[in-house]
């Protein structure tokens, strides 16, 4: 087996902006594309500057935010989380 072969080639940045890992579909997306959502002592909470302190974990869109309810890493999230996209989506519609 050839070295290239044997370890992944790394994963390319575009300039400028980080790549963050959706936690529904575990794709790497830019980090501008994604939603974070930031775990507090009362539950979750929508982080739109994406700089709020916390563990901040990233979704991609509704069907994630459907898909991790059943990870229990993350209790809340799912039901949070689809609220949130739907929420978002009617404004941006008007």
């Amino acid at each position: 087996m050839a070295q290239d072969e044997q370890f992944p080639k790394p994963i390319t940045f575009p300039h400028g902006e980080p790549m963050r890992m959706c936690v529904g579909c575990r794709e790497r997306y830019p980090q501008g594309t994604l939603r974070r959502f930031v775990r507090r002592s009362d539950g979750w909470d929508a982080d739109g500057r994406k700089r709020s302190d916390g563990r901040g974990v990233y979704l991609c869109s509704v069907r994630c935010a459907l898909a991790v309810t059943k990870n229990k890493r993350y209790p809340g999230l799912g039901a949070f989380a689809a609220v949130h996209f739907e929420h978002q989506d009617t404004h941006m519609n008007v």
